[in-house]
């Protein structure tokens, strides 16, 4: 079992630097089992296609990008501090794994099945971790205890997943997720809905009445 994990761990490290540079429609079987020196057909007794390879790679990048957040998360000083720490996660995601990630199908009107589960597995992780963030913020007593941090959470992804969509489209130039610059200006934008939503998520004491 020990040496069928470490087999596949391999797999998924070579796959990763192949999806990473071409991407994946540009990514071929033979080309994964030519960089670990073995036969397609071995490729094919641990994945049964190279869509299977690709989700696990996606699964365990993603896995890996937020472990530490997570930890940060639990002990984090302040709700600002996991935002800032998170976005510069993001624009990091962003740029080193856009053809990993496909970003440039995720605009398109009928996006894949393979793109919306690739969506849906990293939206399910922000969910999670933006649960936490909203929880322990309540903690710190930073945000309003009432908040349903799940609800609260999945509802701030959609938002941020539209503001990505339409940024992409409306792009005057054309979208080039290689273009860095452009990049880290819709990060700012994103910083800003972040604080406008967080603002709204605050504690603020009840107003007296009798001084209305």
């Amino acid at each position: 079992m020990a040496e069928l994990d470490q087999k596949r761990t391999l797999i998924l490290e070579a796959a990763l630097k192949r999806f990473k540079r071409f991407g994946l429609s540009k990514t071929t079987m033979e080309e994964i089992a030519r960089d670990l020196d073995i036969s397609k057909g071995s490729l094919y007794y641990y994945f049964s296609d190279k869509e299977s390879i690709y989700v696990a790679v996606v699964e365990r990048m993603i896995a890996d990008c937020f472990i530490d957040m997570s930890a940060f998360v639990e002990t984090a000083p302040s709700t600002d501090a996991i935002i800032n720490r998170y976005l510069e996660l993001k624009e990091t995601m962003l740029i080193e794994y856009h053809f990993l990630f496909g970003i440039n199908q995720w605009i398109k009107d009928m996006p894949s099945s393979l793109m919306r589960q690739t969506i849906e597995l990293l939206q399910t992780v922000e969910i999670s971790f933006l649960s936490a963030t909203i929880t322990r913020g309540i903690s710190l007593g930073e945000l309003n205890e009432s908040i349903d941090a799940d609800d609260t959470a999945q509802l701030l992804i959609n938002v941020l997943f539209g503001l990505w969509v339409i940024w992409c489209k409306w792009q005057a130039t054309g979208f080039d997720p290689q273009d860095r610059e452009s990049l880290h200006c819709f990060m700012q934008r994103e910083k800003k809905v972040l604080d406008i939503f967080f603002n709204g998520l605050r504690y603020r004491p009840a107003i007296n009445q009798d001084r209305l």
